[in-house]
């Protein structure tokens, strides 16, 4: 007869929270952290144990879980899209905040989940660029009031004619779509549009808005933007990660100086980007 005998163990539950080192910048104080992991017990269950003469059957249950709350809100910065090469994503991150061209918001977070405005993408431009905000003249948008925080940036992109309003509007808070990041890029980039616009080679083409697809062919096939799984998405809404990585990918490009430098130039004699695009 085989003797059974009955035994508990406690199994601890565990939550984690990662710490970690941001810059935020723009006075926003820096939060430093030293990559500790922190494990705060907090529930606790009782598992059986039991052994007989034949076989000994070991039986317990150990979960955790990476949480996000109030308190570890700035690791957020890091933790978004993590199935696209976060450490990518985290270089990117942290070269843009140190160079001031992406910053944290007046709460010290910078939210790569969020959404982006067409004002805040004219600053990242022009951070990026190191334009002088002041060659440009003040532009004259009935919706960007003197004192908006982005006058500067929207009057440099408008001078340029690399973001330029309609019916005398910039519409500042406005978030911008993929198909217009597009144009934005071919723009500054100063990339051709001849002959663009009949030969896309995604699936959701017929998406695309007809004045955009000379510049989302463009930018397709100068690897400026991407099309996972064939797709284009342009009506979607793009978010601060994927322009972190853009911009990145831009900055470090092997064409960037000679970017920068022709953009200077046109913007120290008052001209207007030129890519055979006769709307600007």
């Amino acid at each position: 007869m085989t003797k059974t005998m009955t035994k508990t163990m406690t199994a601890v539950t565990y939550r984690h929270y990662r710490e970690q080192t941001i810059i935020l910048l723009e006075g926003c104080r820096s939060l430093t952290a030293h990559g500790r992991l922190i494990m705060q017990p907090t529930e606790t269950e009782e598992v059986d144990l039991n052994i007989d003469k034949k076989s000994k059957i070991m039986r317990y249950v150990v979960s955790s879980a990476m949480v996000a709350n109030a308190l570890a809100a700035p690791v957020a910065v890091f933790a978004a899209d993590e199935a696209r090469s976060p450490d990518a994503l985290q270089a990117a991150v942290n070269e843009l905040m140190e160079k001031a061209i992406m910053v944290g918001d007046d709460k010290g977070q910078l939210n790569l989940e969020g959404k982006l405005t067409r004002a805040q993408v004219a600053a990242i431009l022009a951070r990026s660029l190191n334009l002088n905000a002041a060659l440009a003249p003040v532009s004259d948008f009935k919706d960007v009031s003197k004192d908006h925080w982005g006058l500067k940036y929207i009057s440099v992109m408008d001078r340029l004619g690399v973001m330029t309003g309609s019916d005398g509007s910039f519409r500042p808070n406005a978030v911008l779509t993929r198909e217009e990041l597009a144009v934005i890029l071919v723009r500054i980039t100063q990339t051709s549009i001849v002959g663009k616009g009949s030969g896309l080679a995604v699936s959701d083409a017929s998406e695309i808005s007809s004045w955009a697809k000379p510049y989302v062919q463009a930018a397709l096939e100068a690897d400026l933007l991407s099309a996972p799984g064939g797709r284009f998405a342009p009506k979607s809404q793009v978010d601060r990660k994927e322009v972190a990585l853009v911009t990145s990918a831009f900055i470090n490009g092997d064409n960037f100086e000679a970017y920068k430098e022709s953009v200077k130039a046109l913007l120290d004699e008052g001209k207007k980007i030129s890519n055979s695009d006769p709307s600007v």
